[in-house]
């Protein structure tokens, strides 16, 4: 319990550094490819409001039910903020990574969920960036901050996307 978000059953936010920091320092030894995605589910607030938060807990769930059957073994999934999520790709890079968020983008905006008020239904923004070898990477905050941007990039043009940083 102390290392999973309650509601999602992924790592919450303190464990998700730990082992990322783990993952990155292990990319940074070998020289290997490290890609991490951030994602956020679109208009969450609308859907709370619109729904009520029973409704939002359930798509919350859903939503990392869909990433989590996408995912590798390796990969670490994590519960960033309210509705924000991180997912850390060992020897993966970005361009490697896109088909996976794709998937998981897809797969979140096909999803229903059933309530009093009507079918919900929601759709992801979504940043990828990886370290590469040529660069010097600090830390995996440095990494998240860079797929947050890539991230709301992705929010500001239209939502319902994913993006690759540079």
């Amino acid at each position: 319990m102390a290392h999973t978000d309650g509601l999602t059953g992924v790592f919450n936010r303190r464990y998700l550094y730990e082992v990322a920091e783990r993952e990155l320092e292990v990319a940074m030894r070998y020289r290997q490819a490290l890609a991490v995605i951030m994602f956020d589910i679109d208009h969450f607030k609308k859907v709370n409001d619109t729904f009520g938060h029973a409704a939002g807990d359930q798509i919350l769930q859903r939503v990392t039910q869909v990433a989590r059957a996408e995912l590798r073994s390796a990969d670490v999934i994590g519960r960033y903020g309210g509705e924000e999520f991180v997912v850390i790709l060992p020897m993966t890079n970005a361009q490697q990574a896109y088909p996976l968020a794709e998937r998981i983008r897809a797969g979140v905006a096909a999803m229903r969920v059933s309530t009093e008020k009507g079918e919900a239904a929601v759709t992801l923004s979504i940043g990828i960036v990886d370290m590469r070898q040529t660069e010097k990477i600090n830390s995996i905050e440095e990494l998240i901050s860079r797929a947050d941007q890539v991230m709301y990039s992705a929010k500001q043009a239209g939502r319902n996307q994913t993006k690759i940083g540079r």
